[in-house]
C-alpha cells in the first residue's frame, strides 16, 4: 500500500511542474498535497522549521507568479493598467486559447490595453513582449523553487 502512496506523491510532484506553465493546474498546491499525504498517511514530518520553510517558499512562488510580468511591463514603459492586464492575461488566456493562452493571453491583453491608451503600435508590442519575458523569468524561478521544495522534502525524510 505504501508503494501506491509513494506513486501518488511522485505524480503530484511531477504534475506541479506542469502547473508552472498552466495556471489552471495549481502547481505549488500539488506539492503541498504530496507533503500532507506523506505526513498524514506514511510518516509524520516533524519540525516547525520544515513547515515554515515550505510556507515561505510557497509565498515566494505566489509573489513571483503575480508580480514578474507586471514588473517587466512597467519597466518597459507600460501603465499600471497594462501591468494588471498581464496578470489577468495569465489567468484568462488558457481559458480562451488553451495551453498556449498562458503566452498569448498576457501578450494580447497588454498590447491591446496599451494601444487603447494611445501608445504607438510598436511600443505597445514591445510592452506586450515584456510581459512574456516576465512570465518566462517567473517560470524559471518557480521551477527552481519547486525543485527546492521537493529536495528539502526528500532531505527531511532521508536524513
Amino acid at each position: 500500500m505504501a508503494f501506491l502512496w509513494w506513486f501518488i506523491i511522485f505524480a503530484l510532484f511531477l504534475l506541479s511542474f506542469i502547473g508552472i506553465m498552466m495556471p489552471v493546474i495549481p502547481g505549488v498546491s500539488l506539492i503541498w498535497i504530496g507533503l500532507l499525504l506523506y505526513h498524514f498517511i506514511l510518516s509524520p514530518l516533524v519540525g516547525w522549521q520544515f513547515w515554515l520553510t515550505m510556507f515561505l517558499l510557497t509565498g515566494l512562488t505566489v509573489l513571483v507568479d503575480f508580480f514578474a510580468s507586471s514588473t517587466f511591463v512597467k519597466r518597459k514603459g507600460g501603465s499600471k493598467l497594462g501591468a494588471w492586464a498581464a496578470i489577468i492575461g495569465i489567468l484568462v488566456g488558457p481559458i480562451i486559447f488553451g495551453p498556449l493562452g498562458v503566452i498569448i493571453g498576457p501578450f494580447l491583453l497588454v498590447t491591446g490595453i496599451e494601444m487603447f491608451r494611445g501608445v504607438p503600435w510598436n511600443q505597445a508590442v514591445q510592452i506586450g513582449f515584456a510581459s512574456l519575458i516576465g512570465l518566462l523569468g517567473a517560470s524559471l524561478v518557480k521551477v527552481v523553487i519547486h525543485l527546492l521544495m521537493i529536495l528539502i522534502f526528500f532531505f527531511k525524510i532521508w536524513f
